[in-house]
């Protein structure tokens, strides 16, 4: 550990890292990789999908280096966190659907409408899931993925629902067809963050990523 830490400082960063996110934080992992790879361009990266007990598991074997998951919602266990942006939930729709020229919806008009979902290994479908039952409704959807693109390409088609968390919904891109509606009562928010193992020294590469995630949080913020 001593020796790349002295290499690091003489010959600059080189080396892979490898992080693993859930899938509704996955578009957020470039605007890590990005400013991190302008840094340090003899860094490489791999990036998986993985659901946030995975991620937490892979930590712990040291399988991955960092992963970005939810931090309030279930226990964590011994890692290190930054925090980066709060999720927030809109229904995504058609502007022809029975609530597609609605400017919010509530949870309890959520839950009575055919939605596709991720899949319940998923902390954001058991999130959407408790909410929808806290607003008396039953979740059932009409089809289920884990994966966010499989979901969103069903709802471009003007036919589905879903709900998605603001972030990827802007990152994916609206059609015209298509409406992004904030969903209230409650307004529900998890807070997503970057999770490392509790190494110390932290190894030279992780210990930049953390210091990206916090530039990144403070510019968010």
């Amino acid at each position: 550990m001593l020796f790349r830490s002295l290499r690091a400082l003489k010959h600059g960063l080189v080396g892979k890292l490898k992080l693993a996110a859930i899938p509704t934080a996955l578009p957020m992992v470039s605007s890590l990789t990005t400013p991190y790879r302008a840094k340090h361009p003899n860094v490489t990266f791999t990036i998986l999908s993985r659901t946030s007990v995975e991620i937490l598991s892979m930590l712990e074997n040291l399988e991955v280096d960092a992963g970005l998951t939810y931090l309030d919602n279930e226990p964590l266990g011994r890692v290190r966190s930054v925090p980066l942006y709060q999720e927030q939930y809109r229904l995504l729709t058609s502007q022809e659907s029975p609530l597609g020229n609605r400017d919010r919806v509530t949870w309890a008009e959520v839950a009575q409408i055919p939605l596709c979902l991720l899949t319940p290994d998923m902390q954001n479908r058991r999130i959407i899931d408790g909410l929808l039952r806290s607003a008396g409704g039953v979740p059932e959807p009409t089809l289920e993925s884990n994966s966010m693109i499989v979901l969103f390409s069903h709802v471009r088609t003007g036919r589905w629902a879903s709900v998605m968390p603001e972030r990827l919904a802007d990152t994916l891109g609206l059609t015209e067809r298509l409406r992004s509606i904030p969903i209230v009562e409650p307004e529900a928010t998890h807070m997503i963050g970057l999770v490392v193992p509790q190494h110390d020294p932290m190894p030279p590469l992780t210990a930049a990523l953390v210091a990206e995630a916090k530039l990144l949080a403070s510019s968010i913020g």
